[in-house]
């Protein structure tokens, strides 16, 4: 690769999550060459190092995950690799670290917010890591400004579903660029920043390209926001008369634990936390963080932390949220006692198998989707930001390819300025200012780890199309991406001539 950062610039090379077809293991390099007596300097920083959700259809029996190639730039002095930053703690962004350590790589200093050390910390201590082959972690917060040689690195934060969630702004002498991290523009969180738009807004004349999350950008308008989530789910505690309500939430997507406690608290139902090891483990790292439920309660209901006998005096009257496969364990559910509402897609939940075995009513994401939290923008959301930030250049990530193949029409309808070619993971691209060039392109590369006596070996697969195992199989086919997009520009090309 260094044969291809022989001049001055801004390079950026996806290294995951410009896939194919699918939408994991995050890692981003962003390079500045710049000349100075000696010949030509190199600065680097990456953004996430994550881990590629669907490892086992790489073909590498007992593979225990994926992980995007940076050994080059971990090995090569020349890059001067100054430090990894972390926009958030989910597994396809984060989980990466902890097996490239267990292969015995020394990482450079880690940037990330509090939650997210905290989750990776966490992540050390299930994987066995000892404090001295720790990374420096290096905790950041909403306006910090981190600087290395020629190049700035602004913290925003980005209004996601769990705590510190941030995206960058990257200035360098060649080239300013907004990393958006994943993100959407709803305001309404709970106990979290939303997305600085108020930066964003003074920074726009002087950002030329915005490398950002369109996973969501094939729904139309705005991300729910989740205000809304939350008044639907309370709407649907209080109208109910069977007095047991069963609430399964995603383990990683802290903001529905908050949700859903808020609901169960605004209809007076008391609350019972219940779920799986990992479940009570993220549950454990709110309270730490400083979500203190008994604080929000006030004595107005009542809280248990793991059902037992004095569910007794709850008197059938609470709201059960949680992780859980069994609901008679401690419950007695039934049909004429219970309803659930499961706020996750079913790919995610096995509670609605639950809920069928002990017919129990109960209503989900497919018949409101309002009751979903989301963390990611939809198209209305990309339109908004590209009002804000004027004649920027748009470099999509997180979604597959060819999603981005067929948006193309409709963005520039929209007035969206997408960069000229779809990248690619491990292409490399040359940025200056707007423009955006690619360089060289190359097969991607994916780690797929295994574990012998506790070290992580690597093996080293091209990246294939996996959609029959992955993503198009539970979301959005090709043709129906292509359609909806023409949906969408057909909608407001009416918009248009009726105004």
């Amino acid at each position: 690769m260094t044969e291809s950062l022989k001049e001055n610039g801004l390079y950026w090379r996806p290294l995951g999550g410009n896939n194919i077809d699918q939408i994991s293991g995050h890692s981003y390099q962003y390079t500045t060459v710049t000349p100075n007596e000696d010949g030509l300097v190199k600065t680097t920083i990456v953004v996430d190092l994550g881990k590629f959700d669907n490892h086992q259809a790489l073909g590498i029996k007992n593979s225990a995950a994926a992980v995007p190639d940076i050994r080059e730039l971990l090995n090569v002095a020349e890059f001067n690799l100054k430090a990894i930053f972390l926009t958030h703690s989910h597994p396809d962004h984060l989980n990466g670290i902890v097996h490239y350590i267990k292969a015995g790589y020394r990482l450079p200093p880690l940037y990330g917010g509090l939650y997210t050390k905290m989750i990776l910390y966490q992540l050390y201590d299930e994987f066995g890591i000892e404090s001295r082959q720790f990374p420096v972690f290096n905790v950041i917060k909403d306006g910090d400004v981190i600087d290395f040689d020629n190049m700035s690195v602004e913290v925003l934060a980005s209004s996601h579903t769990c705590f510190d969630s941030f995206g960058f702004v990257i200035s360098t002498p060649y080239s300013t660029i907004y990393h958006s991290g994943d993100m959407k523009l709803d305001s309404s969180t709970y106990f979290r920043k939303p997305t600085n738009l108020k930066r964003l807004k003074e920074l726009s004349a002087k950002i030329d390209c915005a490398v950002v999350d369109f996973y969501g950008c094939t729904e139309d308008g705005f991300a729910i926001k989740e205000v809304t989530t939350f008044k639907k789910l309370t709407v649907l505690i209080k109208k109910r008369k069977r007095r047991k309500i069963f609430i399964p939430v995603y383990p990683t997507h802290p903001e529905m634990y908050i949700i859903a406690f808020l609901a169960a608290l605004k209809a007076k139902r008391n609350v019972v936390f219940y779920g799986t090891k990992d479940f009570y483990g993220y549950l454990h790292l709110l309270v730490e963080y400083g979500i203190s439920f008994e604080k929000i309660a006030a004595n107005r209901i009542k809280i248990l932390y793991k059902p037992g006998d004095e569910i007794r005096d709850f008197n059938n009257n609470y709201v059960v949220i949680g992780t859980f496969n069994n609901l008679n364990e401690y419950f007695d559910a039934n049909e004429r006692n219970s309803f659930g509402i499961v706020t996750a897609k079913s790919f995610f939940n096995p509670l609605k198998g639950q809920f069928n075995l002990h017919n129990i009513p109960f209503v989900s994401v497919d018949d409101i989707p309002e009751l979903q939290g989301f963390g990611h923008g939809f198209f209305g959301d990309y339109e908004y930001l590209a009002k804000i930030l004027k004649d920027t250049t748009f470099i999509p990530t997180h979604c597959p390819c060819f999603v981005i193949d067929n948006i193309r029409e409709l963005a520039a309808y929209c007035g969206i300025n997408l960069i000229k070619e779809t990248p690619h993971n491990n292409e490399i691209f040359r940025i200056n200012g707007k423009e955006c060039i690619k360089k060289e392109e190359s097969p991607a590369v994916w780690l797929v780890v295994n574990y012998n006596d506790d070290y992580a070996y690597f093996t080293e697969v091209w990246q294939k199309p996996t959609s029959g195992e992955g993503f198009l199989k539970r979301t959005i086919s090709n043709r129906r991406c292509k359609n909806k997009f023409k949906m969408f520009l057909l909608s407001r090309q009416r918009k248009g001539k009726k105004e």
